[in-house]
């Protein structure tokens, strides 16, 4: 199985998208979350392992939850795009920033907050296709990595490899995290009184933030891949357990 929720035990208790089981929160129903624990367990009789990509999430303690079930990490994805070569920009954007998720609270209030400090925001209301999505993030100068509430702990993975697959920056408003995905991406401050002024030089030396990230990513990629190589072993041994090759 794939994880790609946070998921962790801490002191005795589960903790989903770091918050305790049944807390309410506008992105996800505590109904919906019990369900998805549940439909997870009700899985546990055929896995073999979780798989997760890189070091998120980091499914911390697992093992106690879920005893003889290792956490294995996939290395990062090599990307065509983040190699330092010209990027096509024969098609100017034509808005300074682009955010593509699902909305909270939280994230309606920052998003009016770098509308009315003059940045143009370009921002769907819905889901969106993977081509859209691509669309719209060539379509702005820096995605922005928006959390779904405040004190939540973690940068979107995704957000960010999906951003230099189509030669964006990423810029990420009131996180801190540490994960290696960190290196690639710009965290904002927004407790600063003029965070909305560092968002607009970013917006301004996008270009430059991309090379930096694409670099930083290049680098780090290699670097995890080294480290954790591809569990070839897991399927290997899955191979003969199951039978499916000769």
């Amino acid at each position: 199985m794939i994880m790609t929720e946070h998921v962790d035990v801490e002191h005795g208790r589960i903790f989903f998208h770091g918050a305790p089981l049944g807390s309410e929160n506008d992105y996800m129903h505590p109904v919906t979350i019990l369900e998805r624990i549940k439909h997870l367990l009700e899985c546990v009789p055929y896995l073999r392992c979780f798989f997760v990509l890189g070091d998120l999430p980091e499914l911390r303690n697992m093992s106690t939850l879920l005893p003889g079930l290792d956490v294995r990490a996939i290395p990062f994805p090599r990307l065509d795009s983040v190699s330092c070569k010209d990027i096509d920009r024969s098609s100017e954007p034509v808005n300074d920033l682009v955010f593509t998720g699902a909305m909270t609270e939280y994230r309606v209030k920052l998003l009016a907050m770098l509308e009315a400090g003059g940045l143009s925001v370009a921002c769907p209301h819905g889901f969106v296709s993977r081509n859209r999505r691509n669309a719209m993030n060539r379509s702005a100068k820096v995605i922005v990595n928006i959390p779904q509430r405040e004190g939540w702990q973690w940068l979107s993975l995704m957000r960010i490899v999906a951003g230099l697959q189509t030669g964006q920056t990423t810029i990420s408003l009131g996180t801190s995290d540490a994960s290696q995905i960190a290196s690639c991406c710009t965290q904002l401050d927004i407790r600063k009184q003029d965070w909305i002024s560092e968002v607009k030089q970013c917006v301004d030396d996008s270009k430059s933030l991309y090379y930096r990230d694409a670099m930083n990513y290049s680098v780090m990629t290699k670097k995890f891949e080294k480290e954790r190589p591809f569990p070839h072993d897991v399927f290997e041994y899955w191979s003969i357990t199951d039978r499916v090759c000769s």
